[in-house]
């Protein structure tokens, strides 16, 4: 069973934000349904709080059960939701920020903050995960 944390490797962080990332850090805030696990790239300062989106960062929500439905939509009906074809039973990208992704009973949401193209960035992120969920 893997959870906010595990379900990207480190690698796969750094990879997406296109520098060496710090091993997570879980935050304490519930987002959307479930706790963000933050990666942090070399540029961040020790001690940043995990609960506030900052530069140089992936941040990983993923949430399991019979109310991942719930929160992916909730989420989907505050936002300018854009489809995503392709990706799990359901995917969009929230106008600005993550991408979320619904599949079966666990909803995935990405955001790679710093990068040029996120919004690619954070699909090919949740494309090489979607196998694990």
């Amino acid at each position: 069973m893997f959870d906010s944390c595990s379900i990207v490797t480190q690698a796969e962080a750094s990879t997406a934000l296109g520098q060496t990332v710090q091993a997570p850090v879980r935050g304490k805030a519930t987002v959307e349904g479930g706790v963000a696990c933050v990666f942090y790239g070399p540029s961040v300062k020790a001690g940043t709080d995990p609960d506030v989106p900052v530069n140089d960062s992936v941040r990983v929500v993923l949430v399991v059960g019979s109310n991942a439905t719930t929160w992916f939509s909730d989420y989907k009906s505050k936002v300018p939701a854009q489809a995503i074809t392709g990706l799990g039973d359901q995917a969009y990208f929230d106008g600005s920020a993550s991408v979320s992704v619904l599949k079966g009973d666990e909803y995935l949401r990405v955001a790679v903050i710093g990068v040029a193209n996120f919004e690619d960035t954070e699909k090919t992120l949740a494309q090489a995960v979607l196998p694990l969920m």
